[in-house]
Formats: C-alpha cells, structure tokens, sequence
C-alpha cells in the first residue's frame, strides 16, 4: 500500500481551534515540506515560495484557494 505526505499529515492531531481554521492542517504541512525541501529558510520565504507555486499546490492539494500567510505558518508550527 503506498501512503502519500498528505495522508501521513492528516494522522497528525491539529491544534488549531476549529472556529478559526482557514486551512488544513495537512495543507499547511505539505507546503511547509515543499518549501524546506527547496531550501527556503523562513517564515516569510514559505508564503512567498507557495505564491509562486500556487498552481502547482492547487493540483494536488483538493479545495485550496490561496496560501497560508507567513504568520499562519508561524502561528501552526509554533503550536506543535
């Protein structure tokens, strides 16, 4: 059986409170892998590589309009 990094995130538990999610758990976490693997190196640099690959994300990641800002980021990673 082969898992995906999509489905592997979504075994993770979200820490986000439900009334202000906006994204995914799992969206936020496969980009953040994307832009690591490309050797961004911050917040800022994270949003700014999703922008510039949005249309990439949309075809992999189902019902993603635009990319979590830097703060999100910032924000979800601070938490786990």
């Amino acid at each position: 059986m082969e898992i995906g990094i999509i489905d592997l995130c979504k075994q993770i538990e979200d820490p986000s409170m439900n009334r202000k999610k906006v994204h995914k758990m799992e969206t936020s976490i496969y980009i953040f892998i994307a832009a690591v693997i490309c050797e961004v190196q911050s917040w800022n640099e994270i949003e700014e590589f999703g922008n510039s690959k949005i249309a990439f994300f949309k075809s992999r990641i189902p019902g993603l309009e635009f990319i979590p800002s830097h703060d999100t980021f910032n924000r979800f990673f601070s938490m786990i």
